[in-house]
Formats: C-alpha cells, sequence, structure tokens
C-alpha cells in the first residue's frame, strides 16, 4: 500500500495530531508487516556523507540525522554498518527487555536510522525512557523529540510500528539521484519563461479549483480524511502527476530542462520503488505500508505493477471501510 499525503510539518498550526485517529486506526487494521517512509537509509545518509565531494553534504537532507549518527558512533566505537548488523542481530532475538529496547534504540541512531530507534522509545513504557544502556541523557532528550514530531515519519509511520509491535521502520527515501538534476540556475530560467508553469506547480488551475477537497489544508479535524482520500484517488494522481512533471515535457520553452527534470523525478521514484521492493522481500505473501509524499504515489504505483508478486492495496477502499473499533 502507497499511502499518500501531503507533508503534516506543513500543515496549518491549528492542525492536531489527534485527528489522524480514524486514519491510524484503518492502518492498525491493515497490519502491516513493514512499513516504510520517504526518509532515506541509513546507508544512503551515510554513503551521501562519505561522497559529499560528489553529491553534496548530506546534511542537507538529513542533518540531524547525520549529527545523531556520528555522535552515537563515537559513543559505541562502532561505525554505521557494524551497528545496523548489532541491531539487526538484537531485535531477531525477541521478547526484548527495556534495558534491551534502550540498546538498541541506540544502535538505531548510531546507524543513521533513527526513526526506528523512536520505535524502540516508543515501545518502552514511559519510565524506562531514559538515559541509559548506551543512550545518553542528550540522546534520551532527542529521541523524545523524535517521538512528538508532527510529521508524518514520526507521529504516522513510528507510532503505527510501536503500536503494532514491529521493531522498525524502513527508509525508501533517495537523493542519490539528485546528481541527475538539471543545474538550478537554469531550471529556475526555464520555469521564468513558461509563467503557466508555476500555476501547474501550486495546482492553481480552474480544473484543480473545482475540487472541493483541493482547497481543504487539514485546518479542521472535518478536513483530514477528505482530503486524505483526494490525495490517494486516482483522479489527483492523474492531475498532479499531468501538472508537476507531465506538463514540462510538453513545454518547449521548457525544452531539455524540463525534460531532465522529468527524468531525475522518474529515478527517484524508481529507486524508491526498489527499496520498498527489497524490503518486502523476507516477507513473501506480507503487507507492507509506505507512507510518502502524495506526488510519489503515481510513479510508484506504476514502477510496482511491473514486479512480479506484487499486489497493490487501494487506499481510497481502507479509508472508506469502517472497522469494527474505528472513529469516524
Amino acid at each position: 500500500m502507497v499511502f499518500g499525503l501531503g507533508h503534516l510539518d506543513t500543515a496549518p498550526a491549528t492542525f492536531q495530531l489527534a485527528w489522524l485517529e480514524p486514519v491510524l486506526c484503518r492502518l492498525r487494521a491493515y497490519q502491516p508487516d513493514i512499513i516504510l517512509t520517504e526518509a532515506m537509509s541509513g546507508e544512503q545518509v551515510m554513503g551521501l556523507d562519505a561522497y559529499a565531494a560528489y553529491h553534496g553534504t548530506a546534511s542537507q537532507y538529513a542533518g540531524p540525522t547525520l549529527e545523531m549518527a556520528k555522535t552515537a558512533q563515537a559513543a559505541l566505537h562502532l561505525t554505521a554498518a557494524q551497528a545496523l548488523v548489532q541491531a539487526n542481530e538484537l531485535f531477531k532475538k525477541g521478547a526484548l527487555t527495556p534495558a534491551e529496547r534502550r540498546h538498541l534504540a541506540g544502535l538505531f541512531v548510531a546507524a543513521a536510522e533513527p526513526l526506528s530507534a523512536t520505535v524502540q522509545w516508543l515501545r518502552l513504557p514511559v519510565a524506562e525512557r531514559v538515559g541509559a544502556d548506551g543512550v545518553s541523557p542528550a540522546l534520551a532528550k532527542q529521541l523524545h523529540l523524535w517521538a512528538s514530531l508532527r510529521n508524518e515519519m514520526s507521529s504516522m509511520a513510528a507510532r503505527l510500528a510501536a503500536d503494532l509491535g514491529l521493531e522498525r521502520v524502513y527508509g525508501a527515501g533517495d537523493h542519490l539521484s539528485d546528481v541527475t538534476q538539471p543545474d538550478f540556475a537554469a531550471l529556475k530560467a526555464a520555469v521564468a519563461a513558461e509563467p503557466s508553469q508555476v500555476d501547474l506547480f501550486n495546482h492553481n488551475t480552474p480544473t484543480f479549483h473545482a475540487v472541493p477537497e483541493e482547497a481543504m489544508k487539514m485546518a479542521t479535524a472535518a478536513e483530514v480524511m477528505p482530503v486524505l482520500k483526494w490525495k490517494n484517488s486516482p483522479r489527483f494522481a492523474e492531475l498532479d502527476a499531468d501538472a508537476q512533471w507531465f506538463s514540462m515535457l510538453r513545454s518547449e520553452k521548457m525544452g531539455r530542462v524540463g525534460r531532465q527534470q522529468v527524468a531525475a523525478w522518474e529515478a527517484q521514484n524508481l529507486r524508491m520503488a526498489v527499496a520498498m521492493r527489497e524490503a518486502t522481500a523476507p516477507v513473501p505473501g506480507g503487507r507492507a505500508l509506505l507512507i510518502v509524499g502524495a506526488a510519489h504515489k503515481p510513479f510508484l504505483e506504476a514502477y510496482l505493477r511491473t514486479f512480479t508478486d506484487v499486489e497493490l492495496v487501494s487506499v481510497p477502499d481502507l479509508l472508506n471501510a469502517k472497522p469494527v473499533g474505528c472513529p469516524e
């Protein structure tokens, strides 16, 4: 299942995480075996850092992750890869004690997987969320912060994983493909030469204006479900992909720059689809959930349809369902 949404950290100030409960309840009923986010994997974060001269600094995309990882690596005397190996061995043990969960959280941080560390933190009883067993008091404060962040990675993915008794989440995000993007100045000039392109990017067109849900920003609890149903509808996928991407291919003024930008976008989404397929390989017949920006959804689903042994699950059907105990 590819669950698309607008990033929660851009929601209006009035937005409350509690309003997500009807959605989270339905996602818990789906019972995914694997949960993925748009964050990069620790392997990619550290790889970008190692190849900073080529890719640019990884802190541009994952500054807090990288800083936390390097601090934890120094404290544990481990590389990111070594920390990940130890984390995998520990969580496979099962029936972890609070001390083991704290240690596992520290290992995940060192592996540049802070969201998985957040899962461990949320699985601890509140009284056990303290600095100990490889987690310093400073790191404990950071994990408290990550557990309360107003974004879909912490407030939805990590929370769901903890609620479902999963040990970690997986990063499917990609920035390796950013090197294929056109020069920013050239892209900016191309967009300036095609003023209507900005309106398309911003959904400022009669077609989008005709959709009531498009004007909703989740400023009230009543707007949450309609907005998420709209963002996951085939109609939104069609209109958004055309406005943001296919329009650049049609534009003569955007030219090669527009075509290059679309190529980079497709490469990014293909890498994300591959990350999802790799994560699901150990659980054939299982269920996976990727929570991601809605613009990615049509491209990811198109790529996932080309893979064998993969079945896409409808998000609108899930949101329209009424599982026992789930609020409307």
